[in-house]
């Protein structure tokens, strides 16, 4: 039993490996742990924070957008509604300057009417003053107005 070690040995050797393990536990593994604990613990934190950031982020992005949007809204019905104002406007203009057009081009009509009467009662009263003078010239002698002999 010479391959055998020594049971001294054996037992000085366990007894070490005892030492080290819990000199190795205490001194290096557990504060070892520790630090990979707390990071981990920091790391997870620091994720949940960043997680509420970015929903707090995201919740204000879309108020934001909705908010954008009801501007939008509007801004269209406001355009709308002074498109809509200036085509009132417009039509009540021209219907206006129609009347108006109407109105004149009516009494112009009648003026111009007018006008025509009296130069056709004119030229009545000339022409049986022209035809008068005419037959006064051709017959050499005064003709009174209802074409009788005087």
């Amino acid at each position: 039993m010479e391959n055998f070690p020594h049971p001294p040995t054996i037992i000085l050797v366990g007894a070490a490996v005892v030492a080290l393990v819990f000199i190795l536990n205490r001194w290096l593994f557990g504060p070892l742990s520790q630090i990979l604990e707390q990071r981990q613990n920091e790391t997870d934190a620091a994720r949940a924070a960043f997680d509420e950031a970015q929903q707090k982020q995201s919740e204000r992005l879309d108020a934001v957008e909705s908010r954008v949007a009801e501007s939008r809204k509007e801004s269209f019905a406001i355009r709308e509604q002074a498109h809509g104002e200036g085509r009132e406007h417009r039509d009540r203009v021209l219907a206006e300057a129609r009347e108006e057009a109407a109105q004149e081009i009516e009494g112009a009509r009648a003026e111009i009417k007018e006008q025509i009467d009296a130069a056709r009662s004119q030229l009545e009263t000339d022409a049986d003053a022209l035809a008068k003078s005419i037959a006064e010239r051709v017959l050499g002698r005064p003709v009174d107005a209802d074409g009788g002999k005087s």
